[in-house]
């Protein structure tokens, strides 16, 4: 290789490192502070077919139209997010005002059985072998007082760190919505103006990813249907074997809680199962824990092939661009990352080799 290659190499490495510097950085930094007036964009583009096909069957105008669409949107999901609310606040309201009767005839008794019957047990056996396991019980007591500490702590961050997202969250919020009703009322001269300060490159790049994310998103969210689907099904099917009461609408929830990223199955299951087991219906708790561990299991393989298949990924680079995706950048880049990986290669795929 002669100078001017290695020097021309050297170039397009630092160019195209410095381009995804800023990619990381607009993400991690830029992105955030944008999101409502970004999001506002993505309600105003996802309404536009609808609003079009309304306004030519009604002879309306588009902005009237979307206008009139736009608050009936609103006004369903803020129903329903506060049926839900309603329903979540009952009963978590209704499981506080029972936890202290819980605790006194279910959990208090469990703790002294079990202190109880190790008692007994210890008393059994020769004292050196007693000093042993008193030793072994005083260092397990403190493992649990630092573990309560800890999750108290936690609980307490926690709380006042949603306590103070709120206020933030909200003002977002607001300026989505009122972002959204201007981007409607003027999406095309929006849209134009966008356009018309764009240059033949920069025009055709975000044609690519117009077509390429109108593409991909749908097969994102048939994907994560699918899954949704293939957990309902595994769920029915466990909870009909042991017996639930109600077993498909249960499946039916867990399996739409299973979208969320940060809970998962495991936001209901693991509880579910450890009240099981405080309750003393132990095959119960066993039952729900080993149909957690199987879902897990079929969900950490299915996942990657169908979204990393639908994407053209495979399936080991989905998991690692969900991962890193997920470290960096949270729920966003959980989903982000696999579609940005499979647009470099849609890329490629259209323009050939980068050649450095």
């Amino acid at each position: 290789m002669d100078i001017e290659k290695k020097q021309t190499f050297l170039i397009n490495i630092l160019f195209y490192g410095v381009i995804l510097a800023l990619v990381f950085f607009g993400f991690k930094y830029v992105v955030p502070i944008l999101t409502p007036f970004i999001s506002a964009f993505i309600i105003a583009w996802l309404i536009q077919r609808p609003v079009k096909s309304l306004a030519r069957r009604f002879n309306i105008n588009n902005k009237v139209v979307g206008i009139g669409l736009l608050i009936f949107v609103y006004l369903f999901i803020g129903g329903l997010i506060i049926t839900l609310a309603m329903g979540l606040f009952s009963y978590v309201g209704d499981f506080f005002a029972e936890l202290p009767s819980i605790i006194t005839n279910d959990i208090r008794p469990f703790l002294d059985d079990i202190g109880m019957n190790f008692t007994e047990m210890v008393a059994s056996l020769p004292s050196g072998i007693q000093e042993g396991f008193l030793a072994a019980l005083q260092s397990l007591d403190t493992a649990l007082d630092n573990l309560v500490a800890a999750i108290s702590s936690w609980t307490i961050d926690f709380a006042t760190g949603l306590v103070t997202a709120i206020p933030g969250f909200f003002i977002s919020l607001v300026l989505c919505i009122i972002s959204s009703f201007f981007f409607v009322a003027d999406y095309e001269r929006v849209v134009g103006f966008a356009i018309s300060h764009m240059n033949a490159k920069v025009r055709r790049f975000f044609n690519d990813l117009y077509r390429f994310i109108k593409d991909k998103v749908i097969v994102v969210i048939k994907s994560y249907a699918t899954i949704m689907a293939i957990t309902f099904l595994e769920l029915t099917i466990a909870f009909f074997i042991i017996g639930l009461d109600g077993f498909i609408w249960i499946a039916l929830g867990i399996a739409i809680f299973d979208i969320l990223p940060v809970f998962g199955t495991g936001g209901i299951m693991i509880p579910w199962a450890l009240l099981m087991f405080i309750n003393g219906n132990i095959t119960l708790g066993i039952e729900l824990s080993v149909i957690y561990v199987i879902v897990t299991i079929i969900r950490n393989i299915i996942e990657p092939k169908i979204v990393g298949g639908n994407l053209g990924l495979h399936p080991v680079l989905t998991l690692a661009s969900m991962l890193i995706g997920s470290h960096f950048f949270g729920v966003v880049g959980l989903f982000g990352c696999p579609l940005l990986i499979s647009f470099i290669l849609y890329l490629h795929k259209e323009y050939g080799e980068i050649k450095l």
